[in-house]
Order: C-alpha cells, then sequence, then structure tokens
C-alpha cells in the first residue's frame, strides 16, 4: 500500500508543478514529505491525476518558520472580524473568508519577486479578545504579531500610506454597518457587527504556505492504482495524499483526514 503522503517538502518537484513553489516558499510539511514514492509509482505505469494542483494556506506568516502559530490570530480574528490589506497601496484586496485557494492566489498577486511586500492582516482589540489568550499573547511574545495605538502606527511601521489605510478601514467599518461588502462580496453576517475601531490594533505579516499536494496516481473505489490504460497495477494500492482526483483543485479542511481513514482501511480489505 502506498501511503506515502504530498510532496509540499520537495522543493525541486513541487516547482516543477507549480511555478509559484519557489524554494524560497515555505511549507507547513515535516521534511519527509517528498516526491521519491509517488516518482517510483510514476515509473511504473502508474497514472498521474491532477498533480500540479498544490493548496496553499492563506493563514500563515513568513516571520516564523512552518506551520507557526499565528494561524488562530489570522483566521479567528483577523481575516473574520478584519481585514488583509496591500501594504503598497493601504487597500484590501480580497474576500477574507473566501476559499482558500481563492485567498491565496490574491495573496500571491500581492507578494512582490523580492518577497518583501506581505499582505498585512489586521484587527482590533474586540476581535482580538476572541482568541484564546495564548492564542495571542505567544505570537506577540515571539514578534510575529504587533500591537498598535493607533492605525497611523499601524501603517507607519508597515510603510503604508496612513490616510490611505485609514480611508480603507473607514469603507470596511461602513459596510459592516450596512451588512454588505461593496468591494469584495465578505459575508459581513459572520462579522457579528465588529468593526475595527477599538485600540489598541493588532497585525500581521500573511503569506500562503505549501500545505497539501491535491494530485497524485489514480485510483479506483477498491484503491488499486491504474496505469495509463485504466487498469489496476497488480499488487499496488494507494491512498490518502499520494493519490489524485479526490479533492479537486482546493481541499477542504480537514477531509484529507477521512481520505486517509477511508482509502487505507479500503485497501487493507482489499488486499
Amino acid at each position: 500500500v502506498l501511503a506515502s503522503g504530498g510532496f509540499c517538502s520537495d522543493k525541486f518537484f513541487r516547482k516543477l508543478q507549480d511555478p509559484r513553489a519557489v524554494p524560497e516558499f515555505d511549507t507547513t510539511n515535516h521534511p519527509g514529505a517528498t516526491a521519491g514514492a509517488l516518482i517510483s509509482a510514476l515509473k511504473i505505469g502508474a497514472l498521474p491525476v491532477q498533480i500540479g494542483w498544490i493548496q496553499y494556506i492563506p493563514y500563515k506568516c513568513p516571520d516564523e518558520k512552518g506551520n507557526g502559530i499565528t494561524s488562530k490570530f489570522a483566521s479567528q480574528a483577523a481575516f473574520r472580524y478584519g481585514i488583509s490589506v496591500d501594504p503598497k497601496t493601504g487597500k484590501r484586496y480580497m474576500n477574507e473568508l473566501a476559499d482558500r485557494k481563492i485567498r491565496a492566489d490574491a495573496m500571491f498577486r500581492i507578494i512582490d519577486a523580492k518577497n518583501d511586500s506581505y499582505p498585512i492582516n489586521l484587527c482590533d482589540s474586540v476581535a482580538a479578545a476572541k482568541l484564546v489568550e495564548s492564542d495571542l499573547a505567544n505570537p506577540m511574545k515571539n514578534g510575529v504579531i504587533m500591537k498598535f495605538d493607533t492605525l497611523a502606527d499601524l501603517a507607519k511601521y508597515y510603510k503604508m500610506p496612513v490616510g490611505e489605510l485609514e480611508k480603507t478601514v473607514e469603507r470596511y467599518n461602513e459596510f459592516v454597518k450596512k451588512g454588505k461588502d461593496e468591494d469584495f462580496d465578505k459575508p459581513i453576517k459572520l462579522t457579528d457587527g465588529i468593526t475595527i475601531s477599538q485600540a489598541p490594533f493588532y497585525a500581521m505579516r500573511g503569506a500562503p504556505k505549501l500545505h497539501h499536494t491535491m494530485g497524485g496516481v489514480k485510483i479506483n473505489t477498491k484503491a488499486q492504482v491504474l496505469n495509463i490504460d485504466d487498469e489496476p497495477i497488480k499488487g499496488l494500492y494507494a491512498a490518502g495524499e499520494v493519490t489524485g482526483g479526490t479533492h479537486g483543485a482546493s481541499r477542504l479542511g480537514s477531509c484529507a483526514i477521512l481520505d486517509c481513514l477511508t482509502f487505507g482501511m479500503i485497501a487493507g480489505e482489499n488486499i
């Protein structure tokens, strides 16, 4: 049973599949998440499916390695109750509660070729108070989430145009009050009416990180690996992230666990 996982840590192979996956881009995966076993399967005729579909998770921070500890702040405070802005303009650029792929793709359009123009995710003290205390305190202690008395201070720290950021926040707050995001169609009802208005303000640099590879070898309902003629390769089964075609272009959170459990069980039953 081939159950070797994905290849987000394979800097050479992943870039062949997606040019955005340059070696400098970090991943949430462990160092052993490489393509060696997948390549071996392809060499004996396994049919590849959607190998170029790589998921980048948008909740991460470029100022910490790997998975980090800022995800809760980004996903549960800044994205839900706050905004993400382009530091070059001080303006929003996406629906902060959109699909993971939509958000990650939008962030890539903000990050420049030198990787020194990361989006800024921010919220106010009311939003930050929604977090478990350690989910805010620990990243602040590590210097990856910053605290500011004013929006102007926040903008200056991240070298943003102060006036534009203030206008962006004012416009966003009006959307919250009206219940309609006229710029990016963020589902305002999920913000619970929380605006960005109560100091202090909190912010972090954001970046998508390689998180999951949706592509891999093709299998059938018995977890048998198929060849280019769509026929089972005798004695070869596969389950989990090494397989392709299960999740489409944007895997839903936690569904990979079910993928592994389901097809792992099916493979075991059919051997």
